[in-house]
């Protein structure tokens, strides 16, 4: 066997490749004296690059395929590999196949992942959920159950999303920030800014749980928090709209009287109990997800002598962004929309059933978002009606604000009741910013409804005071209702539009 050591040039190459080209019966190898361990080797009529490490060899590929630059940063990073016990090979065969670096990297991370069983961005993210969102958190010694919102959030618009497909079967530890960019990025082109920053925080939040807590079998434990760098593009607006009084009262009118949307090819109804589960998130001024999983045994009649046709809601903890129980007063005008409710609701034990039950014939309410629909449906802004070029019930009988949202209401609530009474606390205790005899359903507590009555009647829930907010805010929004009758009837006469059936 002949050896030189030299500084490999790319003669050398070519001095490899024409002895190989005759072939020889002998060994002979060019042994780089920069790169350790990386030499030419002719036998035959084959000339290969090859790394020496220790008492093994590795061969790099046929000396026609890397130049020497190429060959020493192969050598160089193959090294690199065997002394964290990594097999280089599929690297090598990546890079042979004409794979970067980075992307042959990434086979390699994927296969001794794989051999590992560590979780891809999917397992972390529905671990994330099942071990720490839905286990709810421990506050001052106690535990406090979990949003049924945050948890319904990821699942939704996360797990269960088309834009999450491209990166859910990635491994944690192949997944980079050019990933998650794009996932970021085509969220935001497909869904809309404000779900692009709360996916993104979501999937964030799930990374940084599984390496903490299990990073040895998600395979994150050894990866820097690269993700806490990728950052929102998107910036939330400032919230301004406030309809007035009487933009309110004018949208309930005309969803109570255009069940049936003019214009539509179908004669189909907008939901009754839509409608009504709108008219109870104005007069309670409650929060949509609160007001459409209400349970009716969350609702009680108000006992007390000086209380006639009053009723009382129980809002369990996980039900309250605060995470604690809130009671509100219901003016008889809100216990006129519940008796029709649970009238119209049959056998439902939710206060506003959707129409039609789940996939498995469960029954279930209607989901929050079915407001905002409803809401878009008046405006002509909803997909069929933008179709059908169907007209703005909303600005033909004179609303001002037409896009206010359901949310809106709880600023034109604090506004108007400010204004019309001396107890500013008053707002705050029915909005509510921040039990024995209990059980579960669905993984929420519901007290029975003899606890209902000891927890709405403490003083901790501040009853009499959320009435003095709820009383004069009812008498204005059913005013306001009343007041919009002759523009609601000169609307329907004017699109030849019969009365509701």
């Amino acid at each position: 066997m002949a050896s030189k050591s030299v500084t490999l040039a790319g003669r050398h190459v070519v001095e490899a490749l024409a002895l190989a080209d005759v072939g020889t019966t002998s060994l002979m190898d060019w042994t780089d004296t920069r790169e350790v361990g990386l030499r030419i080797r002719v036998r035959g009529r084959r000339a290969v690059w090859l790394l020496k490490f220790r008492t093994s060899s590795l061969t790099l590929g046929p000396a026609s395929r890397w130049n020497v630059r190429e060959a020493r940063e192969l050598a160089s990073q193959a090294r690199g590999m065997l002394r964290s016990d990594i097999d280089p090979r599929p690297w090598l065969d990546a890079r042979m196949a004409g794979a970067e670096a980075e992307e042959a990297e990434a086979v390699v991370l994927r296969r001794r992942g794989r051999e590992a069983s560590e979780w891809t961005v999917k397992e972390v993210v529905r671990r994330y959920v099942d071990e720490h969102l839905k286990a709810g958190r421990v506050v001052r010694g106690e535990r406090r159950p979990p949003s049924s919102r945050s948890v319904r959030d990821v699942e939704t618009s996360v797990l269960g999303a088309d834009t999450f497909a491209p990166i859910a079967e990635l491994l944690a530890r192949e997944f980079d920030a050019r990933d998650l960019e794009r996932y970021r990025d085509d969220v935001l082109a497909r869904n809309g800014g404000s779900t692009s920053r709360r996916t993104l925080a979501n999937v964030k939040a799930a990374l940084s749980w599984a390496k903490r807590h299990h990073g040895s079998a998600s395979g994150l434990g050894d990866v820097t928090g690269w993700w806490r760098d990728v950052n929102a593009t998107y910036t939330e607006r400032v919230r301004s709209r406030m309809p007035s009084v009487r933009d309110i009262g004018l949208t309930l009118a005309i969803a109570d009287a255009f069940e049936r949307m003019p214009g539509r090819a179908i004669a189909a109804r907008a939901g009754r109990m839509h409608v009504l589960a709108l008219k109870f998130l104005v007069l309670t001024a409650q929060r949509r997800e609160t007001v459409c999983t209400i349970r009716r045994e969350q609702v009680i009649a108000d006992e007390r002598g000086d209380r006639e046709g009053w009723g009382i809601l129980y809002v369990p903890p996980a039900r309250m962004k605060g995470r604690r129980a809130h009671t509100i007063p219901l003016s008889p005008d809100a216990m006129s929309v519940v008796w029709e409710a649970i009238e119209l609701g049959g056998d439902s034990e939710h206060l506003f059933p959707a129409r039609r039950s789940a996939q498995d014939g469960a029954d279930v309410p209607i989901a929050p978002a079915a407001l905002n629909r409803r809401l878009a449906q008046l405006r002509g802004a909803d997909p069929f009606g933008r179709k059908l070029k169907s007209p703005n019930l909303l600005r033909e009988v004179g609303v001002r604000t037409e896009d206010w949202s359901p949310h809106d209401i709880r600023r034109t609530f604090a506004t108007e009741i400010e204004d019309a009474t001396t107890r500013g606390d008053a707002v705050s205790a029915v909005l509510d910013h921040s039990q024995s005899g209990a059980r579960f359903v669905d993984g929420v507590s519901v007290p029975d409804a003899a606890a209902i009555t000891r927890i709405a009647y403490s003083q901790a829930q501040r009853l009499p005071l959320k009435r003095i907010a709820l009383e004069p805010w009812s008498h204005l929004v059913t005013r306001a209702i009343g007041d919009a009758a002759p523009d609601v009837f000169r609307l329907q006469r004017q699109i030849g539009y019969g009365p509701r059936s």
